[in-house]
């Protein structure tokens, strides 16, 4: 009688242990499917963040179009007078807005549209002469598109990498796996303490 307890609470146990292993599946599965909808819900959220952002710089240009083409043209911003204080102000602005882009795209790097979004930051430094001033008279205040501006120098009208997203290189495993398959045939064997060998 003693053994058939045994056996009756070995199995009671085991389907216990197969039922919460079926049971922490689900909530499993239902853990990376809410991760899944937060992480779509956080880049809407960055997504309409930046543009609202991006409209507001752009509603000044649009009030006064005559300064669209210090911005987008590569006119040299005056050297002095009100249109040059309006002309840093807005060139401030647009670094604001320009650095939240950089940042915010840093933190979404499962978000391939966001990756290239650092080439209109990239565009505006190369087109517009009073942001590139902006920047680099105080390279503290946008680190990021300083070092974006930084990276830009000497390169033509190509692509440069964000300055926040490191480029991944395969990790040691991935390049363990990458390498070519060892030879098949015949291999010289060496003698221990013959020439050569290690021992």
């Amino acid at each position: 009688m003693g053994d058939l307890m045994e056996t009756i609470v070995d199995v009671v146990g085991l389907v216990l242990v197969v039922v919460s292993l079926l049971f922490a599946a689900v909530q499993t599965r239902e853990l990376a499917k809410q991760t899944r909808l937060n992480n779509g819900i956080t880049r809407v959220t960055a997504t309409s963040g930046l543009a609202t952002l991006t409209q507001g710089w752009y509603q000044h240009l649009v009030r006064d179009p005559s300064l669209r083409p210090y911005f987008f043209a590569g006119r040299s911003c005056p050297p002095r007078g009100d249109e040059r204080a309006v002309l840093v102000s807005l060139a401030e602005l647009l670094a604001d807005v320009l650095e939240g882009d950089l940042r915010t795209t840093a933190l979404l790097p499962g978000f391939d549209f966001a990756q290239q979004w650092h080439e209109w930051p990239a565009h505006m430094l190369r087109n517009s002469p009073v942001l590139a001033e902006v920047v680099e008279a105080h390279p503290a205040w946008w680190p990021a598109l300083r070092a974006l501006q930084q990276s830009l120098d000497g390169v033509a009208d190509g692509p440069v990498p964000h300055p926040l997203v490191e480029v991944r290189r395969p990790g040691r495993i991935r390049a363990l796996l990458r390498r070519p398959p060892l030879r098949s045939g015949p291999t010289e064997v060496i003698e221990r303490g013959a020439p050569g060998s290690v021992a």
